[in-house]
């Protein structure tokens, strides 16, 4: 019967606010994960590199149709025979030198041609960049004949190729170009995506800076640059491609981040402003561990919500919604963690108290509540002098 009543009275919210914790004497441990994740980035940085997608390195891309009975009978279903089709786009990719980055699924929906709705792929690959953009739409134009032969749609026989009624336009549906990125257009991309990034931390430093003060500006900076780089360390070690949906990412990550530390500095700075109007002294340390122990929980159940639905877009998603959706599932936890277990105790260490000035009108009167106890004192010695 106690039990239950201590149940009923539980409150995890008190539980939490209340615990002795201290987050930040311990800030030298919680350092030191974010330190070997971050080392592993830069040595995989400086070995092996991101394994950069279409749209920084340029590329192609092709649409096929794959559900569906072709000249020869071939009939594929882009789940089952997934190896199959990839071994059959890999052969045709072979003759000219280059290599599959992603391959997803898609539909196409073409009635009025005879083509059901059905499924289909999209197979990026990487553009031979010593190539004229004109020499390497030819040999996409190669690579278009080459798979609608590979999977049955056209047949070659003494050399000559047999459409089997099929026109120029169903051809095109059945495999589509998809256009060439070209390499410089890639570079350019990439300037314009690290400008983006910049600008917004730029952004960022300004707003805490202005709506609190350069010390918590400088802290929540350096917990960004935390996430930031854990993110791309661990998009690094797990060999996740980087296309543009990366760079949209990290500016995400920015934004969630910076939202659950703008909280704990609110709570700071409403504690430092009560403790200086009523003239006390203000310990840096315990005002950071009573605001982050007081928002803990929201910080808890925000990031549990988020995660778990970034976690199933991941899971289910293609692969250029994943792309997107793990960076930002791993900034996640690393904006949690920097909020909560970094930030604080960096505040901690850099923030030096104001002083609260003293009102003009306190200094006069005390001025002159000091004078008239003087005369007073003096006007006592003098009756003394008299009555003896």
């Amino acid at each position: 019967m106690n039990k239950f009543k201590k149940l009923k009275n539980f409150s995890l919210d008190e539980t939490v606010e209340n615990s002795k914790f201290d987050y930040c004497k311990n800030l030298k441990w919680f350092l030191i994960a974010p330190i070997v994740i971050i080392l592993v980035g830069i040595i995989l940085l400086c070995t092996v590199g991101f394994k950069l997608g279409i749209d920084f390195t340029g590329g192609s891309n092709m649409t096929i149709y794959i559900d569906g009975n072709g000249t020869q009978g071939t009939k594929l279903d882009a789940d089952k025979d997934s190896k199959q089709i990839r071994k059959k786009v890999q052969a045709v990719l072979d003759e000219h030198g280059l290599k599959i980055t992603t391959i997803q699924n898609t539909t196409i929906d073409a009635e009025d041609l005879g083509i059901s709705k059905g499924s289909a792929i999209i197979v990026k690959y990487q553009n031979d960049n010593s190539l004229e953009t004109e020499e390497i739409e030819a040999i996409n134009d190669q690579i278009r004949l080459e798979l609608l032969k590979a999977f049955g749609y056209i047949t070659e026989e003494d050399g000559e190729v047999t459409v089997d009624n099929l026109s120029e336009f169903a051809k095109s549906v059945l495999v589509q170009n998809g256009g060439v990125t070209t390499a410089s257009a890639s570079a350019e991309l990439m300037m314009k995506s690290f400008i983006a990034l910049l600008v917004a931390v730029a952004l960022i430093l300004v707003y805490i800076a202005i709506r609190f003060e350069f010390t918590s500006g400088l802290a929540a900076i350096l917990a960004l640059f935390h996430d930031i780089l854990v993110t791309a360390s661990v998009v690094l070690i797990c060999r996740i491609q980087v296309n543009v949906a990366f760079i949209a990412a990290l500016i995400t990550i920015l934004g969630y981040s910076i939202n659950n530390t703008i909280i704990i500095f609110d709570r700071m700075r409403d504690k430092t402003k009560s403790a200086r109007n009523a003239n006390e002294k203000i310990d840096n340390k315990v005002v950071a561990n009573n605001s982050v122990r007081e928002t803990m929980l929201r910080s808890i159940l925000t990031g549990i919500t988020t995660f778990i639905m970034i976690f199933m877009i991941t899971a289910i998603g293609v692969a250029d919604i994943r792309e997107f959706a793990f960076p930002i599932m791993v900034g996640i936890l690393a904006g949690f963690y920097s909020s909560v277990f970094i930030t604080p105790g960096l505040w901690a260490i850099a923030y030096k108290p104001r002083r609260r000035k003293k009102n003009n009108s306190s200094k006069k009167s005390g001025k002159v509540e000091s004078e008239e106890e003087e005369m007073s004192e003096e006007d006592d010695a003098d009756v003394e002098i008299v009555n003896a």
